[in-house]
């Protein structure tokens, strides 16, 4: 039976979208590479208990950020399931934000028809040990299309019942209405033995009615994560009518904790897999342990931070409704084999990189390391440890060898009072290094 967290306060802080305006001193940038897993605070509804793998992404692409272009007769697509439980209707709702992803506007002021939809292509799981009902939604569709550009939230629920709330989901619509030359530099930080990365994006507004200058704010976002992002509306007029932004070196990205990159397309040994325990229920895949001095891999899927399914399983015909639940046991071995000062979570693309009761990770005093486990659908998954001590996190970003490489996406946004929100002008996406 699905159980349902009660909502999280909305709540923005410069460790969690950079916002325009928000300083930082020197020990607020160390800890900015790496903000602490109990400070960050849901913008958006949590997951129900016994919502398994959601997924939203540019339909055929599931490791793309959810980007819609508009008019361009793209789609996005929505899946994720119900673990141990049969299938039902349920419903959609839309939301318009502001850049802040302050809820803004209401449903006619951004929509073409409706506010809401059924989610009616369902189905049970097959074959698998676990049972569960897979769900699939494309949009927009002939009940959902959107009047403007900006930032969205798809909301989940129970059928027709707004406030009963299964999860909800960051989306984004863009006008695509001008290019962009967007670049990524190193820049050095006093205080800091590894280099920051400084994204810049210039562009041409592409008309007199786009307004001045102090109209726009970019937001850059790190490897698809919001947690990962902060905004600037400082922009250069050395050659207008061409725009620059960048990030002041204070402000640009520190080092990280480096996500680790994870194969369980087969519930077998290989890989990452030291251990698969087919006579368990569920199934079960014991990982070889990562060590704190050495986070991340080198010549890894960059994934934006999403889970994909069928692209990896593809030994099955249909990876969505066929593919298996397993249960995955994560180790992390700490420096010397001490544990740390503070809490220790695993964070990935399967709980929402949130920290939270059940993947707080416990310390095996007799194999001196940390463990824990997750239920996890058979596909591909991005993961990272969080530590709830500071010094612990800023050690371990900058131990990092891979503190650069990621995905860098740029979101450049117009306060336009016509239609008194933020419009999204364009995004567009490099991989840094």
């Amino acid at each position: 039976m699905i159980t349902r967290p009660s909502l999280r306060a909305s709540l923005l802080v410069c460790t969690v979208l950079g916002v325009a305006g928000c300083s930082s001193t020197e020990k607020e940038r160390d800890e900015q590479a790496a903000p602490a897993p109990t400070e960050v605070v849901s913008l958006f509804a949590p997951r129900a208990d016994g919502i398994g793998t959601i997924q939203l992404h540019r339909t055929g692409d599931e490791a793309s950020l959810p980007v819609l272009s508009l008019p361009s007769g793209q789609t996005l697509s929505l899946a994720f399931d119900l673990v141990r439980e049969a299938g039902r209707p349920l419903s959609v709702y839309f939301y318009h934000a502001d850049r802040s992803w302050r809820r803004d506007l209401v449903p006619a002021e951004f929509l073409e028809s409706f506010h809401r939809d059924d989610l009616l292509d369902y189905g049970p799981s097959i074959g698998s040990q676990i049972p569960y009902t897979h769900y699939r939604y494309e949009f927009p569709n002939r009940s959902i299309a959107f009047r403007i550009s900006g930032n969205y939230v798809v909301r989940v629920t129970e059928q027709g019942m707004e406030d009963d709330v299964l999860f909800e989901r960051p989306f984004y619509v863009s006008e695509q209405a001008t290019p962009i030359d967007l670049s990524v530099g190193n820049v050095m930080v006093a205080g800091s033995p590894v280099p920051y990365l400084q994204p810049t994006l210039s562009f041409t507004p592409p008309n007199p009615a786009y307004g001045n200058a102090f109209d726009y704010t970019v937001c850059f976002q790190r490897n698809g994560l919001l947690d990962d992002g902060r905004c600037t509306d400082d922009a250069s007029l050395a050659m207008v009518p061409q725009l620059t932004y960048y990030l002041e070196p204070e402000e640009a990205f520190g080092p990280r904790i480096t996500e680790h990159f994870l194969d369980i397309s087969e519930i077998r040994v290989g890989g990452r897999v030291e251990r698969a325990d087919l006579q368990s229920d569920p199934f079960r895949l014991v990982l070889e342990p990562d060590y704190i001095r050495f986070p991340g891999a080198i010549g890894v899927p960059l994934l934006n931070g999403n889970p994909v399914v069928e692209g990896a399983v593809t030994s099955l015909n249909d990876p969505a409704r066929s593919a298996d639940y397993v249960q995955v046991d994560f180790a992390l071995v700490p420096e010397n084999d001490v544990p740390v000062r503070g809490d220790v979570w695993v964070l990935g693309s399967f709980n929402d990189w949130e920290p939270r009761i059940g993947n707080r990770m416990e310390f095996n005093e007799e194999r001196r390391r940390y463990e824990g486990s997750a239920l996890l659908k058979q596909g591909r998954y991005e993961y990272r440890y969080g530590f709830e001590n500071a010094s612990v996190r800023r050690q371990v970003a900058y131990d990092s060898p891979l503190a650069s490489e990621g995905l860098l996406t740029a979101f450049m946004y117009f306060s336009d009072i016509r239609v008194s929100t933020d419009r999204l002008i364009t995004a567009a996406t490099v991989r840094s290094w």
